[in-house]
């Protein structure tokens, strides 16, 4: 049976391994989320968003949020599906 300072040790343990995971997938996703698109892409992007607005086609320009980022990857991936289908 575990006495009581045995078991106290045993939670110091899984707290540190616990908060070194989470520190390990905070910094992966961190880097996961960065843009990195090429300047012809950003270009690109900024000449599609163009007709709604030269401000948004600005915006394009830029680095753009994580959740832009996994919208416009999503569609690249829906493309080449499409081309893959036809």
């Amino acid at each position: 049976m575990a006495t009581p300072s045995q078991s106290s040790g045993n939670n110091g343990l899984v707290v540190i391994i616990a908060v070194a995971v989470i520190a390990i997938l905070a910094v992966g996703a961190i880097f996961l989320m960065q843009d990195h698109r090429s300047g012809s892409e950003r270009v690109g992007d900024a000449i599609e968003a163009a007709p709604h607005g030269l401000d948004k086609a600005a915006d394009k320009l830029g680095d753009q949020a994580p959740a832009d980022n996994v919208e416009r990857n999503l569609d690249k991936a829906g493309d080449k599906v499409e081309k893959a289908v036809n």
